[in-house]
């Protein structure tokens, strides 16, 4: 089930299909923004935008590393180091024959290899931010970059976000399936609201709000929805 075709939210994981939809978009307004960057464009402008981007990045694979890839850990029985050795992203696909009703036995084994590609992304996911960052550490003032330095910047964007892209269509395709399988609604309801809701900030609808602000009417009601489910869960 692409976020594509999908029009309910039949668990509170598949929330994140509309989360998915609205980063895509702010990823594409973002690489714009560092287009324009290569004719002259503001530099206070996409850093500003860039940074909350990255926080937003940053927070949603926190959240999902404790609450969604952590648990589901908890499932997989013991394994050796030799998965540190082979192809995750080839293993993670050919793992999808088993997210269409195989043993529950057979798909634990092989949750291992599920897990790892997912958190493998994390960590590509954190290094292309990282990388953009370091182009724009210690630089002052729009005539800081270099033409050359602002076209490495605009290459350096599109390579997070295409890692952001395949990184969502993995966990639609793969880990969102295990998710409904492995983890009760109790605690996908709990893991989406910390993913909606920063309860540590001193403006906890920050990410929510930026969702709404970057989807179309209907994917905004039904957010609405599920946020009053939320709501009247608590």
């Amino acid at each position: 089930m692409s976020m594509k075709e999908r029009t309910k939210i039949g668990h509170p994981v598949d929330v994140q299909y509309l989360m998915h939809k609205a980063y895509e978009k702010v990823a594409l307004l973002i690489e714009g923004l560092a287009n324009d960057l290569q004719k002259g464009g503001s530099l206070d402008t996409f850093k500003e935008a860039f940074g909350l981007w990255g926080k937003h990045l940053h927070y949603h694979a926190q959240i999902e590393d404790e609450y969604m890839t952590g648990p589901i850990k908890n499932n997989i029985p013991a394994r050796n180091n030799e998965l540190e050795h082979i192809n995750l992203r080839a293993e993670a696909e050919s793992f999808g024959a088993f997210l269409k009703g195989e043993d529950e036995v057979v798909m634990k084994e092989n949750l291992g290899i599920l897990i790892d590609f997912e958190e493998q992304q994390h960590q590509e996911l954190e290094a292309h931010l990282e990388n953009v960052g370091k182009i724009l550490k210690n630089e002052i003032g729009e005539n800081a970059l270099s033409t050359r330095k602002r076209r490495h910047l605009f290459s350096q964007v599109v390579a997070l976000r295409v890692c952001m892209f395949d990184h969502f269509d993995n966990e639609e395709t793969f880990v969102f399936p295990v998710v409904r399988k492995f983890l009760d609604e109790q605690h996908q309801m709990k893991m989406a609201e910390l993913l909606l809701f920063d309860k540590e900030s001193e403006n906890p609808r920050w990410i929510i709000d930026l969702l709404y602000e970057n989807l179309e009417e209907e994917d905004k009601q039904e957010l609405l929805d599920f946020e009053n489910k939320i709501k009247n869960s608590r």
